[in-house]
């Protein structure tokens, strides 16, 4: 995928219901091709800023620990894509291992089942050749635990996360007697913005993660958000924008790439553009 920055135009004239839309995109290089590519489809000009970036944990010791005793786990757990690509890639066999019950017909707990927090990170695991048990209608951390209510009291789940991820998962389903392991797949590193982002319209945010390094690297903090639409992908990003005082503008329904766009596209043929370019 081609850089777009923020002087390139859309093939074909920029015709769209996004065009003449400058786009800021915060998502990690290696993320943010999907987004970029959807926001130019639709005559956006996308200008990739990004904020953060992923590397592996400081220590896999945990994680190996784990998979090397799946049948332990009524359940493996899957919060975003970037935590499926580190646990196959750091264990290339996890696909076999996670259908070796389903194709032996053997009974649980064989090998756990999978959930995935939301589309997206389905579609991750699919394209990894695991077999997805559970995906909630609430695509975030909150509507897995009302997903898993029926999980038993003394039932273990390994939870592959980022490190210093979110806490609300594990912390209540341990309310409930559920053992949840959580195993560090990766960690986030805030990059350093030398530079300024060109001029934009719009400033996208996938994590709380990423707007918290944008705001840390801007040289005006929240300011630099003034006057500009804020999209963030779900409610988890849209609670820590407000708690740094900034407005968000969009937020999809669900949390996925296409809808993200759709929603732009619905803000502005609102004419609540919040900048005039």
């Amino acid at each position: 995928m081609r850089a777009v920055g923020a002087t390139s135009t859309f093939p074909g004239g920029g015709r769209g219901p996004l065009a003449g839309w400058r786009v800021l995109v915060t998502r990690p290089e290696e993320q943010s091709g999907a987004l970029a590519d959807a926001l130019a489809a639709e005559g956006a000009d996308p200008l990739l800023y990004p904020t953060i970036a992923l590397a592996a944990p400081p220590s896999w010791a945990a994680f190996d620990a784990a998979v090397a005793d799946l049948r332990a786990y009524a359940w493996m757990i899957f919060t975003s894509p970037s935590a499926v690509r580190f646990a196959v890639n750091r264990r290339a066999a996890l696909a076999h291992d996670l259908g070796v019950a389903a194709r032996a017909g053997l009974p649980a707990p064989a090998a756990p089942r999978v959930a995935a927090v939301g589309a997206e990170t389905a579609r991750a695991l699919a394209d990894a050749g695991v077999e997805v048990a559970l995906v909630p209608d609430d695509q975030r951390q909150e509507g897995l635990v009302a997903a898993l209510a029926s999980v038993p009291a003394g039932a273990r789940i390994l939870f592959p996360q980022a490190l210093g991820g979110r806490e609300l998962l594990p912390q209540a389903l341990a309310a409930r007697g559920v053992h949840v392991d959580v195993v560090p797949v990766s960690q986030t590193i805030p990059l350093p913005l030398h530079d300024p982002p060109g001029p934009f319209d719009v400033a996208t945010f996938a994590s709380p993660s990423a707007l918290k390094a944008f705001l840390v690297g801007a040289s005006t903090g929240p300011a630099a958000l003034s006057g500009k639409v804020v999209a963030v992908i779900g409610p988890t990003t849209e609670a820590a924008a407000r708690a740094s005082g900034i407005t968000v503008d969009v937020i999809p329904p669900v949390p996925s790439v296409s809808a993200l766009v759709a929603a732009l596209i619905a803000h502005r043929r609102s004419g609540l553009t919040g900048s005039d370019g």
